[in-house]
């Protein structure tokens, strides 16, 4: 029974909402599919950001 309690108000939304499943799932995927797209885009900077950081580095410990 205390399960059903948590869930009245996701419920609630849900019926309120006039969303169908279909739609909350298309959200979710949206939402999942920026998130990625955004992890994607950090790990991208992060790796120039080291690569730059290797190559200063290395021009600076050059010896001619």
């Amino acid at each position: 029974m205390k399960s059903l309690m948590c869930m009245c108000p996701l419920l609630f939304s849900f019926l309120v909402s006039g969303c169908t499943a279909s739609d909350w799932v298309e959200v979710a995927g949206g939402v999942m599919q920026g998130r990625d797209d955004y992890n994607k885009a950090q790990r991208t900077a992060r790796l120039k950001r080291a690569n730059k950081a290797a190559m200063r580095m290395k021009r600076s410990h050059f010896v001619e």
